[in-house]
Parts: C-alpha cells; sequence; structure tokens
C-alpha cells in the first residue's frame, strides 16, 4: 500500500478562539491531530488498529508555524501527508488553507510507537514500514536538532494533572502541555502573535500528578524558552521554543 495525503475540513467553533476571535494554537493543533487520525484511519494504521495491537503513536516533536489565524466560523482545511522516516522516527506534515486556498500555517511533526502495556517505545512494526511513503509535496524541513535550555525562569505556574487532562493512551494529552505552556505567560505576551512553536514531548505525566511549567527569554527579545517538570519525580515533560511578533 502507499500512503497517500488526506484532507480534512473544519470550522473554528466558538470554544476554540481568544477574545480577539482567533482560533488557538492548541485548537489548530488539535484539528491538525485529528486531521492525521482520519488519514492513518483510511491506511488503517490510525491508533484504533495499533491499540489491536498494543501499541499506539506517540507524539514525539511538533513544530508549527503560523502566518495567520483563522476567524470563528471559519472553514479551514488542513492538508497532512507522511513525509518519511528516519530508524524509529515517523514524519508527518500538515499545511493549513482557507477556503480560497491562502495558506494560513503549516506543521512538521515527529512520531513513535509505544508498547502500551510496558509503556516502552518500540521499534516501528512491518504493517506501518510496509506502507510506501511517496510525499505529494516537497517536505518540510524535519524538526529535529536540541532546543536551547532554559537559562532563567522569569514566570512559573503549577498546573495539577486532571481527569480531563487525559487522553485516550492515559497520560496527558499533548495539547493540554501547549495550552499550560501558554497559560503560564503573562497577558501582554499573548496579545501578541504566536509565530512559531517547537516542542518536544520527553515523558508522560499520568493523573494525580502536578506539572511544573517554567518560561523565560530565549535568545532574542522575541523568543521564549519553555519547560515542564513533574513534580513528583522532577522529570523534564517538556521543552519548547516560541517565537512571538515584536
Amino acid at each position: 500500500m502507499k500512503a497517500y495525503p488526506g484532507k480534512s475540513s473544519f470550522i473554528v467553533r466558538s470554544s476554540e478562539i481568544d477574545y480577539h476571535g482567533n482560533a488557538t494554537i492548541p485548537a489548530l493543533v488539535s484539528y491538525m491531530q485529528e486531521a492525521a487520525w482520519e488519514n492513518t484511519r483510511d491506511l488503517r494504521i490510525s491508533m484504533y488498529d495499533l491499540l489491536e495491537r498494543g501499541l499506539t503513536w506517540v507524539l514525539q516533536r511538533m513544530r508549527v508555524e503560523m502566518f495567520r489565524y483563522p476567524k470563528h466560523g471559519e472553514t479551514i482545511v488542513v492538508e497532512t501527508w507522511a513525509s518519511g522516516r528516519e530508524r524509529v522516527f515517523l514524519h508527518r506534515d500538515f499545511r493549513i488553507y482557507s477556503l480560497d486556498n491562502e495558506l494560513l500555517g503549516q506543521a512538521t511533526s515527529v512520531w513513535l510507537v509505544m508498547d502500551v502495556v510496558k509503556r516502552q517505545l518500540v521499534s516501528v512494526p512491518d504493517f506501518i514500514t510496509g506502507i510506501e511513503v511517496e510525499p505529494n509535496q516537497e517536505p518540510l524541513p524535519f524538526a529535529k536538532g536540541k532546543l536551547p535550555q532554559l537559562q532563567e525562569t522569569q514566570y512559573t505556574q503549577q498546573m495539577p494533572v486532571r481527569w480531563h487532562d487525559i487522553d485516550l493512551n492515559r497520560h496527558v494529552t499533548n495539547t493540554r502541555y501547549l495550552q499550560w505552556i501558554l497559560d503560564t505567560l503573562p497577558t501582554e505576551i499573548l496579545e501578541k502573535q504566536l509565530r512559531e512553536v517547537d516542542i518536544i514531548y520527553k515523558a508522560e505525566s499520568i493523573l494525580g500528578d502536578t506539572v511544573v511549567s517554567e518560561a523565560g527569554k530565549g535568545e532574542t527579545e522575541t523568543i521564549l524558552l519553555h519547560k515542564l517538570t513533574s513534580m513528583e519525580t522532577g522529570k523534564e515533560l517538556v521543552q519548547a521554543r516560541t517565537e512571538w511578533s515584536s
């Protein structure tokens, strides 16, 4: 079987916008993941297909770049495709379009396969590697390399993990982590446009944990660095870099 791109349409809902009427980044990432789910379902490698084999998909990294945020009630089209493989890392790209075919944003992501019982990463199974990846367009630059380490914390907040933070994999859903790194920031930053976010998921947290979110200045005035840490274990869960309009 050959991999082929998928297209999914979404209407921005009132529960998914900020007070400017724009879709939020967590909402847009949710659209992209839903589009990926639909595409993998058609390829018979969706999360449900993997769960039947005791496996699941795990998002390891995602880099999102936004050019314009869609408004409340606007219909958008998310195109997604498998863009390549490197050992155990499977790459998937996204582009978000308006109905007028305006490119609103794009993203690249890295996925791994996990054993749901052992909670350990495994080699990509044959039923996935057997799908021939033929990107329909030039892949976006892979999200790779290390992010700068946060050196000086300026903003911090504690987030208890509650029932509605947990996903089908029984750990905190990745969009909640993204929301937490943004919720830690003051209003004067959030009112600017978030141009790009690069987020690395390093470890999982579960119901009952408390997550400490920290943020501080990056290499320029428009860049912030972020990390999420488990209060219980001290383990770093997430590392991220955001870039904002000046």
